[in-house]
């Protein structure tokens, strides 16, 4: 059977493009990505609209705060580089409009003032710096043990949130005292790796069937390469399209990282795009990372499209089990399902990470719906890219059309 254009990507995600190489023409299948778009129109308004629908927005004004993430993104980094110690981290307000600079001096202020001051940005003084209150996360991480669920910096509060299961919030709060700037938090949400079995599908992770999804292509050594979560590839797991091996894992990490990559097999060619589920995959042109409360979407082979803002970043999750704890997260509050491990998360058409876990609240056993009924709603993690790039010295394929 010829391999569908889609072949890689599906290959548990729906994420890349895989193509596999011809030595003729060859046409692509129905329903395979017909190619890439240049432009991110049709992402950013998937963004926009969870952006109206979540902050009670008009279309017009969701439109333009997506439109203005890639600048905030580049003020935030400058804000961090040049604040320092007297970080305390930046984040957009999708009520206003605004991205919020904070840091723990007044003087400090001169320091970025000039450098990124418009009236769409503001600078903000507040008590604890970003390097204090991860400290403090760690510190309650490591006395806490098995009992966490998550812990993460909410930098609009400037506060850590850590969650246990609701008959332990009175032990974590007693683990918490002394210690400034700690909110304990009492849950039945437990965030776990998203890859599931399935009889029948039409990619496997490794001969046992389980389901994955692939995030971004990359290339290593001149040969390229399918990025995806690390506890999809567990045991240096190979990849199945069809019932043929199109990549074996070369390196993975799990728990406490979750990234992969796997050399593609010969005959597949990685494409630069993220799979768009109708017809067309929308171009990766870089990994420029987005700050907290941008809006974000992701690609996976369960739920396809789902949109959301980014909540948090540097989250500690217990995955379940001893010693299975993740770090260095990035929170967001998109639906996610089982078998969308692995899959792209993206900012425009900026790749920003690979799938992890999602937290629901089934309404049976075995039955997750996304938080729909879960008065917390959804939330979702996922292991940022550029850290994964860095760690195996991979290059993010992008568009260069």
């Amino acid at each position: 059977m010829r391999p569908r254009i889609l072949a890689a990507v599906t290959a548990a995600a729906g994420v890349l493009i895989v193509a596999p190489t011809a030595t003729g023409a060859q046409a692509a299948d129905a329903g395979s990505p017909g190619g890439i778009d240049t432009d991110v129109q049709s992402v950013k308004k998937m963004a926009a609209e969870h952006l109206a629908q979540q902050y009670g927005l008009d279309k017009e004004t969701a439109t333009h705060r997506v439109e203005a993430q890639g600048e905030f993104s580049k003020k935030a980094k400058k804000a961090t580089d040049e604040l320092g110690g007297e970080n305390a981290g930046s984040y957009i307000d999708q009520k206003r409009g605004v991205l919020v600079v904070q840091t723990t001096k007044d003087e400090a202020k001169n320091k970025v003032k000039d450098k990124i001051t418009t009236k769409d940005t503001e600078i903000k003084v507040v008590s604890r710096s970003m390097n204090t209150l991860e400290d403090q996360a760690k510190k309650l991480t490591d006395k806490l043990g098995d009992k966490l669920i998550t812990a993460r910096v909410d930098v609009a509060h400037n506060r850590v949130v850590v969650e246990v299961k609701k008959d332990q919030v009175a032990f974590a709060q007693d683990a918490a005292k002394g210690m400034d700037g700690v909110q304990v938090e009492g849950t039945e949400t437990q965030f776990t790796p998203q890859a599931e079995l399935y009889g029948g599908q039409q990619i496997q992770v490794g001969s046992g069937g389980g389901m994955c999804s692939i995030g971004f292509m990359g290339a290593k050594d001149g040969k390229d390469v399918l990025i995806t979560a690390g506890h999809c590839a567990v045991g240096n797991a190979a990849f199945f399209r069809e019932g043929k091996e199109i990549a074996r894992t070369a390196a993975y990490a799990f728990p406490g990282n979750d990234m992969a990559y796997a050399p593609l097999a010969q005959g597949w060619t990685g494409q630069p795009g993220v799979d768009k589920w109708n017809g067309r995959g929308v171009a990766v042109k870089g990994s420029e990372e987005a700050p907290v409360g941008a809006a974000i979407c992701k690609s996976g082979r369960t739920t396809k499209w789902t949109c959301g803002v980014i909540q948090a970043k540097n989250v500690t999750n217990n995955y379940g089990g001893s010693g299975r704890m993740g770090y260095g997260l990035t929170q967001t509050d998109a639906c996610t399902e089982p078998g969308d491990s692995g899959g792209a998360w993206i900012a425009g058409d900026q790749a920003q990470g690979v799938h992890s876990a999602g937290g629901s609240v089934p309404v049976k056993a075995g039955s997750p719906t996304c938080g729909k009924n879960n008065q917390r709603g959804n939330r979702a993690l996922f292991q940022p890219i550029n850290p994964l790039l860095q760690k195996y010295g991979l290059q993010l394929k992008t568009y260069q059309g």
